[in-house]
């Protein structure tokens, strides 16, 4: 079998002096921005996916290894179910249900506290391609939400999720904090924040 494969000769590295780098680069983005430059895109980035019978202690695990506060739930075809949060994981919803059914966390699965496919509100891409960033934040801000999810029309006629955004992508790319964000009262109070440069 192995004959069908052959040895490639490896080449010094001594004279590289670059590292490529994505020639769109990450520059601060501004409350008039694109939203798409803070959009996380699925044809491009693969979600993070969990079964909604995983338990949450593993689902918790599971997001500090991928570096992610929000998994996407997959029903037991595939198909998307829903989305849990590591606030969902951890928090209030995981004890109201032990207390409930009388049962240990490591009998919660993530079917149990995930927010459901039928109460989630979304965006939908050409909705994205025509706003700013300071419209997502706007509309973050008035929901309450960490996080909004990106849906689109396959050719097929498919309704999918294309992605999403989340305020922690949005503050990293401002440069400002959860805080400013969430507690400004206007978004005077945040461009006077970015126009000085103050970091989060």
């Amino acid at each position: 079998m192995l004959q069908d494969y052959k040895n490639i000769r490896l080449l010094d590295a001594t004279a590289v002096e670059y590292i490529q780098s994505p020639e769109k680069s990450l520059a601060p983005a501004s409350l008039s921005s694109s939203a798409l430059d803070v959009f996380t895109d699925f044809t491009l980035i693969k979600p993070v996916t969990v079964s909604e019978s995983m338990s949450i202690i593993e689902a918790l695990e599971y997001m500090k290894s991928q570096h992610v506060r929000l998994l996407f739930v997959l029903d037991n075809q595939d198909g998307f179910a829903g989305i849990i949060t590591a606030s969902d994981a951890s928090g209030r919803k995981v004890m109201a249900f032990m207390q409930k059914d009388q049962v240990g966390r490591e009998q919660v699965q993530v079917r149990h506290v995930m927010l459901s496919k039928f109460n989630i509100r979304a965006l939908t891409y050409n909705q994205l391609e025509e706003a700013k960033v300071g419209d997502i934040m706007l509309t973050l801000k008035d929901s309450g939400d960490q996080h909004v999810i990106v849906v689109d029309e396959s050719t097929a006629g498919v309704h999918r999720i294309r992605g999403i955004i989340s305020s922690s992508d949005i503050s990293r790319r401002l440069k400002i904090s959860f805080d400013v964000m969430y507690e400004a009262k206007s978004f005077a109070e945040i461009e006077n924040v970015l126009s000085q440069g103050i970091k989060g």
